[in-house]
């Protein structure tokens, strides 16, 4: 039974922290996906080709992964409350700047630099939980966070769709040119109140009680006594542990599959069909919605069972058949099958992100959960140019489809192989040790 105190900081952890970060991670999203909207104007107004189009809306994630891994090592120095301020800050000016594209160079030029002012914000966050939440509490609070990607998603196809038509033509400039200049504006905004508002640990958290803040030490203290993370001794065994590789080769395949999907679905859309750019982005948002509830079903299920690999196996398998068979069926009966599979790409994301901190900890875990996010970004750069290319190559989106479809068999199957220890649970006897040594420290 979660006694009161439990249940009193997790509250307060999830109102006060989450949901802050939950917003952050929000604009973030629409930052950096909006250009998959303003695709359907820019690339005629600039006469982009397709392979145009895909490279630079993957060079986001070519320089977002070269910066990662010094990005979290800053963060680990200087702490989480002034480093997020800053990507904020920085990525919000960068996308304001879409407003000056005028060809390939000045959007391939910002793409890079939006990467590489972001680089840091996900992994970043995912280690800062970290000192927040016990492990058995993770993966619902690493859903809670991940899913306002969903939710951007969701809601920028109708906005985004909205702003490019009604700002059209104001002040001289596309719609789309205005839509990229007022979603990047709110970034900034924020990072300035993410200097005063969020704090780098429990103790300095003045919304928790001294009783809270004393469960919340030693709950996550008997975490990392039943699954003490590795801390590396040196680079060398840092760069050669097979587990460390081994997730940052999962996520890879996931990103090649579910950014070559994202970005270029309302491209595909506006291919099947006489369809308005308003339409366009309502239909965007639907494969999201099932996302953003794959996240709020899946990732809390695990918690609850303590299992872990095969929630992850069982999700890429059905996204593999679905995704798969969504390039060779009727077009309406395709998105159906591309919303299921969406429902289980994403519901993946916040398990996955449980892993990297059993395994490492200290130093290794800011490094070691950049690295692996760094090869997310690969991924999210190969998967839009891949798509591109074979679109040009073929004249044919099905055939693609099927390519990115393929990247969630491979990673069902290196999952398989992957040896993952089980977790307790949300189990009573876990929440009964926390609050006797809780009771214990407050006696002392």
């Amino acid at each position: 039974m979660v006694s009161l105190v439990e249940s009193s900081t997790l509250r307060k952890l999830n109102t006060r922290l989450i949901l802050f970060l939950f917003i952050l991670y929000f604009f973030s999203w629409i930052d950096r996906a909006n250009v998959g909207i303003a695709a359907l104007r820019m690339n005629q107004d600039l006469k982009f080709s397709a392979t145009v189009y895909g490279l630079g809306a993957g060079l986001f994630f070519l320089s977002y992964a070269l910066f990662e891994i010094p990005s979290n090592l800053i963060m680990n120095r200087v702490g989480a409350r002034m480093w997020l301020a800053r990507i904020m800050i920085t990525w919000g000016i960068i996308s304001s700047c879409f407003i000056f594209v005028h060809g390939q160079t000045s959007f391939y030029v910002l793409r890079f630099l939006l990467g590489a002012a972001e680089a840091g914000f996900v992994p970043g966050v995912v280690y800062y939980l970290t000192f927040w939440f016990p492990p058995e509490y993770r993966a619902k609070s690493y859903a809670r966070f991940l899913s306002a990607a969903m939710l951007a998603l969701v809601t920028m196809g109708p906005i985004s769709g909205w702003l490019m038509t009604t700002m059209n033509g104001r002040a001289g400039l596309a719609g789309w040119r205005w839509m990229f200049l007022l979603e990047g504006l709110p970034s900034v905004i924020l990072g300035i109140i993410t200097v005063f508002y969020l704090k780098d640990r429990p103790a300095d958290a003045g919304w928790l009680t001294a009783e809270e803040k004393a469960w919340l030490t030693n709950a996550l203290e008997v975490g990392r006594r039943n699954a003490p993370p590795k801390e590396h001794h040196s680079i060398s065994a840092f760069i050669l542990d097979p587990r460390l590789w081994a997730l940052t080769i999962i996520y890879f395949f996931w990103t090649l599959g579910g950014y070559g999907i994202m970005f270029w679905l309302p491209t595909i859309l506006k291919s099947v069909g006489h369809l308005s750019t308003t339409q366009i982005g309502l239909l965007f948002s639907l494969p999201f919605i099932c996302a953003f509830l794959g996240m709020y079903v899946i990732a809390p299920h695990s918690d609850r069972t303590g299992e872990r690999k095969y929630h992850m196996v069982g999700g890429m398998a059905v996204a593999f058949v679905f995704l798969g068979a969504s390039a060779f069926v009727p077009p309406v009966v395709a998105f159906i099958f591309i919303c299921i599979a969406s429902f289980h790409i994403w519901g993946m994301q916040p398990i996955f992100w449980t892993l990297p901190p059993a395994y490492l900890g200290g130093a290794s875990a800011a490094a070691g959960i950049a690295l692996i996010n760094s090869f997310g970004g690969i991924g999210g750069f190969a998967g839009p140019s891949v798509v591109g290319w074979i679109k040009d190559f073929t004249g044919k989106f099905s055939i693609a489809v099927f390519a990115m479809a393929l990247s969630f068999l491979i990673t069902a199957c290196l999952i398989a192989a992957l040896q993952v220890k089980r977790t307790g649970g949300t189990a009573p006897s876990g929440s009964e040790e926390r609050e006797q040594m809780a009771t214990a420290a407050r006696g002392k």
